[in-house]
């Protein structure tokens, strides 16, 4: 069976959920665009956890009720000149703005050129519209690496600021995006108060928003004929509300439908599991890329005693890693988890594995016999020999939601509000 390829980045192509954010996202729009002010939105997650298709969506959110918005790097936080392409190719910027800071036009294109010693944030204060600008800034983790560079960081701190501070003189906001580091690396930059509930720790989705995301890939993407609640059951069971989960079992089930004309099989269900499992297991692949076996042993064992879900001091991991390795190479290796997000920071400086599965797998992988998951049976109703599509299927383990009653479980309503505490 030849089989396309499915984007699992980027915008969603089916997006439910996350309600409480979006509430509080606009409730900040309404508050920034009365008093003509700024400030950073963070939203912070593991890696598949929805981050760059939430900005897309709240982006769109803001559009409507009037903001531009446009995509930057972080070399725009300290290149005037990177700062006006950008601006210039999300949006049309009044000439007469533009060359009263020296950009010129040519071709009928934004051109950079900017006269004297102007700066991101002066190109800001001239450009950004009256109505209000969203900045979205993806994989702003990445920000952490301008301490090496004195005075591109003096220069990024000095944009981040005025934004972040209310100092544009027009309603700014800066979104940004990036894994559990986020937070410090914009606090080296002087970003270490936000307003309200302008940070987020994106976790899974809910059960509903779950099992509605996967019923709109099969219905509307796959074209599946009948009654889809099966399929969606079997995929959730698995995906327990991660989005990168969701879509390693999509991308098979997509293609099978679409090749076998909409028709849900238990053939084709095993087929999903198969396919599925083994697009998960690349992804955590992926994650540990860059760490040596021997090292990866190490983390598994810190955490193989851990409950799923639960955290460890900061203190006591440092303490097993240094039994293995000096200082220095200890602290090496405990940066690179957190910059592969293998493992992020939650509440008071405790460090955990963000996503069960992973947990599980990153032990099962690693730790002989330490495993502490047991696997899910096989879905109702397989093939006689399903073991010719099948591999066993693994969980998360992390709930105690019922697995075969999606439709009816965490219908939680966005409520909630905005308030003004830094």
């Amino acid at each position: 069976m030849d089989f396309d390829f499915t984007e699992d980045r980027g915008p969603a192509k089916y997006f439910h959920g996350r309600k409480q954010i979006i509430h509080t996202f606009n409730s900040a729009l309404r508050f920034y665009r009365t008093n003509k002010r700024g400030t950073t939105f963070l939203i912070q997650g593991a890696p598949g956890a929805g981050k760059t298709a939430l900005l897309d969506v709240l982006s769109n959110q803001a559009k409507p009720k009037g903001w531009e918005a446009a995509m930057i790097n972080g070399k725009d936080l300290y290149d005037p000149i990177s700062m006006a392409q950008s601006l210039g190719e999300s949006y049309l910027i009044d000439k007469e703005y533009a060359l009263n800071v020296g950009i010129k036009f040519l071709g009928g294109g934004l051109v950079a050129s900017v006269a004297g010693h102007a700066s991101s944030e002066e190109i800001l204060k001239r450009l950004a519209p009256e109505n209000g600008l969203i900045l979205l800034l993806d994989e702003a983790q990445d920000l952490r690496h301008l301490k090496n560079t004195p005075k591109e960081h003096n220069l990024a701190r000095d944009a981040l600021n005025v934004i972040h501070n209310g100092n544009v003189g027009r309603p700014v906001m800066l979104i940004a995006g990036g894994l559990g580091t986020t937070e410090s690396t914009l606090g080296g930059l002087g970003i270490s108060r936000f307003e309200g509930d302008c940070t987020v720790q994106l976790g899974r989705l809910d059960k509903e928003s779950e099992c509605a995301v996967i019923r709109d890939w099969l219905t509307q993407a796959g074209g599946a004929i009948g009654d889809p609640g099966r399929w969606i059951d079997s995929i959730a069971e698995q995906a327990h509300g991660w989005p990168q989960h969701i879509i390693s079992y999509i991308k098979p089930a997509v293609k099978y439908l679409t090749s076998n004309h909409g028709r849900m099989t238990d053939e084709g269900l095993a087929f999903v599991y198969e396919k599925g499992n083994e697009y998960r297991e690349e992804y955590y692949q992926k994650r540990v890329k860059g760490i040596d076996k021997k090292k990866r042993q190490d983390l598994a064992k810190i955490f193989a005693g851990v409950p799923l879900g639960d955290t460890m001091e900061l203190e006591d991991i440092m303490d097993a890693l240094k039994e293995e390795y000096t200082e220095e190479v200890a602290e090496k290796l405990f940066k690179k988890a957190l910059e592969r997000g293998i493992i992020d920071e939650r509440k008071d400086g405790d460090y955990g594995i963000p996503i069960p599965s992973f947990h599980t797998w990153l032990v099962d992988q690693y730790v002989q016999n330490k495993s502490q998951y047991i696997p899910p049976p096989a879905p109702k109703q397989l093939p006689a020999k399903p073991e010719q599509f099948l591999l066993r299927p693994k969980k998360d383990d992390e709930s105690n939601v019922n697995k075969n009653k999606c439709e009816n479980e965490d219908k939680r309503k966005g409520g909630g509000g905005f308030s003004m505490e830094r």
